[in-house]
């Protein structure tokens, strides 16, 4: 059967036409070789002569043999796209496929919603958002993507309202809403809710401050509401094989120097105790604990954040941001 339909298909894609003909009874030339007669008999046995549009029938079983063949190779096509990509899955190609492409379509996605500011140069894409606010001195803060050096794309909050704007917020606490009480590779490559609290990952804001120099700014709200801030003209941190140490310097503002007990730190959490202490991590938080802490802004947020020089060490909230200089 299968074999007949695929000859007759062949033949009207073929011929553009199947001609009907009727075997075995008389036919009359009526003037028209698109139809044709043939004597029937009525149930009082009196003859009568049909006409049969044979065009008509022709474009019929023409749509009817077109259809057949659509679905065929419809399914047979679908049969070896599902096995090519089952086989490419099991050899891994398809992920890295994927992974290659991933740049090129946020880009498209990004200039489609109308952020065409982050790629704007053509074959560039912006480290950070110092250089978004540099290319786009109309950028407003919000939500944007970067491109760290050796690092995946990631989404962060631009500030573009602070002192001129461009900076990367690489730690936002106001309201308790996400638990930062993590482990080592969640504060590794970042967790939590870039539209409000969350903290950027140790390898990106690795990558920022090691391929440029960077500024620290830490703003904070004390007990009374009243907002404080602190600048460090030097911030860097390590890479993983350091445990992310800081370094951190030059400072300046009405917040106090709380930061500068940190340096040369390793970063700690609960399932990598680095500091100097006695696991200062349980009451502070991860962070980069000496023995213990004078600044703890990563700690319970119930227990409320920890700055020294505050009224009872105590802040309500805390962001930390860079600036490429």
């Amino acid at each position: 059967m299968n074999s007949i339909v695929m000859t007759v298909a062949f033949c009207v894609f073929l011929y553009g036409d199947i001609f009907v003909t009727a075997l075995g009874s008389d036919t009359k030339d009526i003037g028209d070789q698109n139809a044709l007669s043939m004597p029937l008999i009525t149930d009082k046995g009196a003859p009568l002569v049909a006409m049969l549009d044979t065009k008509t029938i022709n474009r019929k079983i023409k749509i009817y043999i077109q259809t057949l063949m659509r679905n065929v190779i419809q399914n047979s096509v679908q049969e070896q796209i599902q096995g090519i990509l089952k086989k490419s899955l099991e050899e891994n190609w398809t992920i890295d496929f994927i992974r290659n492409i991933t740049r090129q379509e946020i880009k498209d996605v990004l200039t489609e919603k109308g952020q065409e500011q982050l790629v704007r140069n053509e074959g560039k894409s912006m480290q950070d958002c110092t250089e978004i606010r540099k290319n786009n001195p109309e950028a407003t803060s919000g939500v944007y993507t970067i491109f760290p050096e050796n690092q995946d794309a990631v989404r962060v909050y631009c500030d573009m309202d602070t002192d001129r704007g461009g900076w990367t917020i690489i730690q936002r606490r106001l309201d308790g809403s996400v638990n930062f009480q993590r482990n080592w590779k969640d504060y590794e490559n970042g967790f939590g809710n870039v539209d409000g609290e969350y903290w950027l990952g140790n390898k990106h804001i690795h990558s920022l401050t090691s391929s440029s120099k960077y500024k620290l700014r830490i703003d904070l709200t004390n007990m009374s509401n009243r907002k404080k801030y602190a600048v460090y003209e030097t911030f860097v941190i390590g890479d993983a094989a350091s445990k992310y140490t800081l370094t951190v310097g030059d400072y300046s503002g009405n917040a106090g120097d709380e930061m500068a007990y940190h340096n040369g730190m390793k970063f700690s959490t609960i399932d990598q105790d680095n500091d100097q202490g006695v696991k200062c991590v349980v009451s502070g938080g991860p962070w980069w604990h000496k023995g213990c802490y004078k600044s703890a802004l990563n700690r319970k947020f119930n227990k409320n954040l920890f700055w020294l020089s505050f009224s009872s060490s105590r802040a309500k909230t805390s962001v930390m941001k860079i600036l490429k200089l």
